[in-house]
């Protein structure tokens, strides 16, 4: 219904702008018939004081009435309810007025058939062809001028028709002329109205570009701000405009981009103005996840910033856009969740140390305990200590202490202990276990290090492996240093997934809907173990398919193999 009101008021518009054309062409029609009237009074005063006969003329007159009528006529009607072809009858009444007028005045008053010069001038300057125009004179003047010679009583000689023969010739050259030149002018009007039509369109239109580009930019939740190659704003959206004045100092309504209170990643030392994300950005560097903190201490927000350069078409820097993304709430979630796990790992090494130190203390009255109850305290304490490890492993994590002391040792005997420890899992499961490391390998790695996270990879072979599936346990030694790789042919990972694999506490969607247990950290402490060996370890994967981890820890003299994961 709105967009109904809106046409039908669009309508209406329309509509009152045509009566208002059509009013002032009314308004050109009297005034047109006016001066011809002037004119044609002027005259008829002047003939009454030259000829005392011509008051006794009733054509004379009656030609002259005739156009004071037609005037009349044209002030009374109401131009803009009648069509425009209608309006040609006016100039043809008035050649019949001035056909009157001299008919009765005679070759006395020559200047009486000039007055046909101004329906001449009408009808050619009309929108009717120059070819009607030219045939309208001449069939108008010719009877001006003919007419009173037929209706004379007498005979006609052959001379009196060609001798008033000028006045034909004049106008209807006058009607050429004004046709020709109001047609051209016509034509150079309508092509700048049209112009001027399309311009307006344009201008409309870009009008219209603008408002959907300014609504999508203030309902992005993205701050964006592109300046030009001088760092002038160009533009900003209004998500941006609230970051800006949230960034200001008190009192400073208005501030510069070196003003504004941004500091780095301790949220305490301010940003120097040449460090800062956008002036950067303006000096050409493109930015990716530049993390910084903005505003008074109490209402800090954490923004993220990205930028891409802009270049003109001779490649030159023609300025950038900058987007905002406010994470303050991801942040301060993942601060809260490394300060819980620290708290956490904190509270369990007390209570862990004590029931280490009772099993031992068992162990050591071993001689007076049945064999078997031996064994299964040897197991709790092999288990206890392994929850120790790992207590301490998130606590260096958390804290970045994270160490491995690598000595020569024999990689061959450290796998295949781990294998063996997980040959029973791997039974229990129906899984397949197979060493192909050699017996003997040696290398300079931290070895208890490396077993944790060889037996990493191993359980999460199992975990997430099929009955009747495969684990492959393989080493080698080359060039690039020690190569151990875990492969399985459990469920793999989507492709989508793999980047994420080493992240804190990431289990993939399919993995956290089933019963298979875990937190997400077994493969982030093993990726800290192999870059702390300035190691590097990859993952390939095939959903449905199988999944295979590489470790590459480089030797003494080979430098580092490669990037962490």
């Amino acid at each position: 219904m709105a967009d109904r009101g809106k046409a039908a008021r669009s309508g209406d518009l329309t509509e009152s702008g045509r009566v208002t054309v059509r009013k002032r062409h009314g308004r050109r029609i009297i005034l047109s018939e006016l001066a011809l009237t002037v004119t044609f009074t002027l005259c008829v005063a002047l003939g009454l004081l030259e000829r005392d006969d011509l008051a006794s003329a009733e054509a004379f007159l009656a030609g002259w009435a005739l156009n004071v009528l037609v005037l009349v006529l044209c002030c009374v009607v109401p131009w803009f309810r009648i069509p425009n072809r209608w309006v040609i009858l006016v100039p043809l009444a008035d050649f019949v007025a001035v056909g009157l007028a001299r008919a009765a005045a005679g070759e006395s008053l020559s200047g009486v058939g000039l007055l046909a010069a101004f329906p001449v001038v009408w009808i050619a300057a009309s929108r009717v062809r120059t070819v009607t125009a030219a045939s309208v004179t001449v069939v108008a003047s010719l009877a001006i001028v003919w007419l009173p010679l037929l209706l004379q009583p007498a005979p006609v000689a052959l001379d009196s028709f060609i001798q008033p023969i000028l006045l034909p010739i004049m106008l209807t050259g006058l009607a050429l002329f004004v046709s020709a030149l109001t047609k051209d002018n016509r034509r150079r009007q309508e092509a700048l109205r049209a112009s001027q039509a399309a311009l307006r369109e344009s201008v409309e239109a870009g009008r219209r570009r603008e408002r959907l580009l300014g609504t999508v930019l203030d309902t992005v939740s993205v701050g964006l701000l592109a300046v030009d190659a001088h760092g002038n704003d160009i533009l900003m959206n209004a998500r941006q405009r609230e970051a800006h004045s949230g960034a200001a100092p008190d009192g400073n309504d208005d501030p510069n981009e070196a003003e504004l209170l941004i500091f780095g990643p301790d949220r305490v030392t301010p940003l120097p103005p040449e460090d800062r994300p956008v002036a950067r950005a303006i000096r050409g560097e493109d930015l990716e996840s530049e993390q910084v903190w903005v505003g008074p201490p109490r209402s800090q927000r954490a923004l993220s910033i990205f930028s891409h350069s802009m270049y003109d078409d001779d490649g030159g820097f023609a300025g950038t856009v900058v987007s905002f993304n406010d994470v303050t709430e991801l942040v301060l979630a993942l601060q809260a969740k490394d300060d819980f796990l620290s708290n956490v790992s904190h509270e369990f090494r007390t209570p862990l140390t004590s029931i280490l130190g009772y099993l031992e203390l068992s162990l050591e009255l071993g001689e007076s305990l049945p064999e078997d109850v031996t064994g299964y305290i040897e197991v709790a304490r092999r288990n206890a200590v392994r929850l120790e490890q790992l207590v301490e492993d998130l606590l260096a994590i958390n804290a970045g202490t994270f160490e491995v002391h690598p000595v020569t040792t024999d990689i061959g005997r450290t796998l295949a202990e781990a294998a063996s420890s997980a040959y029973v899992r791997a039974s229990r499961a129906g899984l397949h276990l197979v060493n192909h490391a050699p017996s003997s390998l040696k290398a300079v790695v931290d070895p208890i290090r490396l077993a944790q996270a060889v037996d990493n990879l191993l359980t999460n072979a199992i975990k997430y492996n099929r009955r009747g599936g495969s684990i492959t346990l393989d080493a080698s030694l080359d060039d690039d240093g020690v190569r151990v790789e875990v492969a399985d042919t459990g469920i793999g990972i989507e492709a989508a997934e793999l980047h994420q694999v080493f992240d804190r506490f990431f289990r993939s969607p399919s993995v956290r809907t089933s019963a298979v247990p875990g937190v997400g950290l077994g493969l982030l402490i093993t990726k800290s173990i192999v870059s702390e060996h300035g190691g590097s370890i990859t993952v390939t994967s095939e959903p449905g398919q199988g999944t295979c981890f590489t470790m590459l820890l480089p030797q003494p003299g080979q430098g580092t193999a490669g990037s962490p994961g």
